[in-house]
């Protein structure tokens, strides 16, 4: 009897249990990191059209010096601005010596690329058709799910096509939701280490495609802690280890119970990548994801997408950049 008290138990009650839990959190979102955040949220488009006008007045970025930062990053034409004040914040701290590339989604526009050279000099950007026919002739052939998620997760540029183009052995990887303050050392000296790293800054929380339980189950890999790849140091990605990432996704393929495009995927699969490279590691906490208003010594935020935090990147981060 006891025995099928619990099977009821685990077969009903738990499954309902599980539904309230996330139902909970729903609420708890919109009640905390929602709700009072509407009026901000709305007042932004307007504060965006203001800071555009002022990227005129922002001295042009040059790189006379020989190239030892490379900067890849994934922009379309609705955050072009923010792609901007981003590789600008970080740009002006390498002294004439970064390379900034821009892999388009396909929406960037002439207006918009012509006004992003103006700031940032060595502006390469990357046209989506291009991209698409190069990561084709690489991976169309000889992989069962890399390449077909390139083609169908929007961020998957950021881990396939980046590794593609340029030279540099070690690259920065940076979402334009992130401003440096200052200059970010550590994560330079990381990028032109003789061996490069993974290195990266700590998010709020785990945010992976499933729990890190149950990745071990499936692949025996354990995630690093909050891994968070908005401002990545990376070593460049070979062949080699792409097929290795499609393997994995192989397994987790096999197994069932995890979607290979689910959200915070491409995150997922950089953490999974970065376990083969020892001494990959978080930057240091002045450069960790946080909630709230920024801090006085944050050497750099990523303004992640929620409501509570998006708008602060318009009305703390470029001010204060």
């Amino acid at each position: 009897m006891c025995l099928e008290v619990r099977w009821f138990l685990e077969e009903n009650v738990g499954f309902k249990m599980s539904q309230l839990k996330k139902t909970l959190g729903k609420w708890k979102c919109k009640l905390f990191d929602e709700w009072p955040y509407l009026r901000r949220v709305k007042q932004m488009p307007e504060v965006r059209r203001r800071l555009v006008a002022k990227l005129d007045g922002i001295p042009t970025i040059y790189s006379p010096n020989p190239i030892k930062y490379e900067i890849h990053m994934l922009c379309g034409h609705r955050d072009y601005d923010m792609g901007i004040w981003a590789s600008w914040s970080l740009m002006r701290f390498m002294d004439g010596a970064g390379k900034l590339y821009v892999h388009s989604d396909g929406s960037l526009t002439e207006e918009d690329i012509k006004m992003w050279k103006k700031v940032i000099d060595s502006l390469v950007v990357i046209p989506r058709d291009e991209a698409d026919a190069k990561v084709a002739s690489e991976y169309r052939e000889d992989t069962k799910h890399l390449y077909d998620w390139r083609c169908n997760y929007g961020t998957s540029p950021q881990l396939v096509d980046s590794h593609l183009y340029g030279e540099a052995p070690g690259i920065i990887v940076m979402d334009s939701d992130v401003l440096v303050f200052s200059k970010p050392k550590e994560l330079l000296d990381s990028a032109v280490e003789s061996e490069v790293k993974f290195v990266w800054c700590h998010d709020v929380r785990n945010a992976y495609s499933t729990t890190p339980e149950l990745m071990k189950e499936v692949t025996g890999i354990t995630l690093p802690d909050r891994f968070n790849c908005g401002m990545l140091v990376t070593p460049r990605l070979t062949r080699e280890n792409h097929l290795k990432l499609d393997e994995i996704m192989e397994q987790i393929h096999q197994d069932g119970r995890i979607d290979l495009r689910r959200y915070w995927a491409c995150q997922t699969y950089y953490a999974l990548l970065s376990t083969d490279v020892p001494g990959s590691k978080a930057l240091p906490k002045s450069y960790a994801t946080t909630m709230g208003a920024t801090a006085k010594d944050a050497v750099l935020r990523h303004y992640v997408g929620a409501p509570s935090i998006r708008f602060r990147y318009f009305t703390e981060g470029v001010p204060r950049v």
